[in-house]
């Protein structure tokens, strides 16, 4: 399935403050309902009050003609998959300081989220960005909520090496989920692999519901080991919750250091959020003038010609959006119908384990 989001890096000038980098996220809405429309603007509106040193910076979001924007905070650093994967190319290794610094970071905005009754869902290395040593929690699954929400496909694509194993079988999904991707997190930075690992999709299902927890090298204290089994617990009612896990005796003392580094690092930056939203909704007027203007220099033969030429647009539009609409369609059944074989295939494989 291809990528539904567009992202654009673009550089706004701040007067008297130097430059400042944000991302610009570009999502087209034009087949959308009106419904799917508001439903997006209201989860930006929520994201945008997320206000924490270790979530991702939602500033503000705007529609421009048939394009759906959101500018949020950009991490120079990238993401947190890229540099595990260049550790890993180059023979590194992070030290054991540096994962608890990062995990408790993690942690304090896990929390955040959770107190306010919001589930990250998707909560994975390529989700966490980095900004001088700083980690982000990012990417809330707007574009998911664009899609059309629950998208069976879109949670089933792909290999679920952060999927909890009450997710994958169809238990719900609730804080304690985000708590073991979050621990699925903390092995990759340890080992830079992935905790649970296979040659396929039901490979690693197999792996995730039936093998014991892993545990760390050796290399890394039995503390922080104990404390990753406990958000790797299989089951939801014995797994660590955020605040659990950030009161335990192997970060409690680095959780208060942590809160206020992360309180003095924090930038009040927004402040040009909404003259960049300002702008480039001005430039959109401006350009709609220019055509009308365009358009009043020509003959009677030339408007003619033009609304003609418009009329077929349309009509090619309409055509395109049929099409989309039933190869849509066709793709939905074939999804309902890989997801019922999956379902059957998965008992089966499930059931001769318990057998043997």
């Amino acid at each position: 399935m291809a990528e539904p989001l567009s992202i654009l890096q673009r550089k706004w000038r701040k007067s008297e403050q130097g430059p400042s980098v944000k991302v610009l996220k570009e999502i087209p809405v034009g087949d959308l309902k009106p419904d799917e429309t508001v439903k997006a603007t209201q989860e930006a509106q929520l994201l945008s009050q997320l206000h924490h040193p270790a979530i991702l910076r939602f500033y503000t979001n705007f529609l421009e003609r048939d394009t759906f924007c959101i500018i949020t905070e950009f991490c120079e650093d990238g993401d947190l998959e890229c540099k595990l994967e260049r550790l890993r190319v180059s023979g590194e290794a992070l030290s054991e300081s540096r994962i608890r610094d990062w995990l408790v970071q993690l942690l304090l905005g896990v929390d955040y989220m959770h107190q306010r009754r919001i589930l990250h869902r998707d909560l994975k290395t390529k989700n966490v960005f980095l900004k001088k040593n700083v980690v982000k929690i990012g990417d809330f699954g707007v574009s998911c909520l664009l899609m059309g929400s629950c998208d069976f496909a879109t949670t089933f694509t792909g290999t679920p090496y952060y999927m909890s194993p009450e997710a994958l079988g169809h238990q719900g999904y609730d804080s304690k989920s985000d708590m073991w991707s979050l621990g699925c997190i903390l092995y990759e930075m340890c080992c830079l692999k992935h905790a649970f690992e296979g040659h396929n999709f039901l490979s690693v299902v197999q792996k995730i519901m039936e093998s014991s927890t892993p545990s760390l090298p050796e290399k890394y204290s039995p503390e922080l080991n104990s404390l990753m089994q406990r958000m790797l617990e299989k089951s939801p009612s014995l797994r660590v919750s955020a605040a659990e896990a950030l009161s335990s005796s192997v970060i409690k003392e680095l959780t208060q250091r942590v809160k206020q580094q992360l309180s003095e690092g924090t930038a009040g930056d927004d402040r040009d959020a909404s003259h960049v939203a300002s702008v480039l909704q001005k430039k959109v007027h401006l350009q709609t003038l220019r055509e009308r203007s365009e358009v009043e220099k020509m003959s009677p033969r030339e408007r003619m010609r033009l609304r003609k030429q418009q009329a077929a647009d349309d009509r090619a539009r309409k055509l395109k959006h049929i099409v989309e609409e039933k190869y849509k369609e066709n793709q939905q059944r074939m999804m309902e119908l890989r997801s019922k074989n999956f379902q059957r295939v998965s008992v089966n494989v499930l059931t001769v384990g318990l057998c043997a």
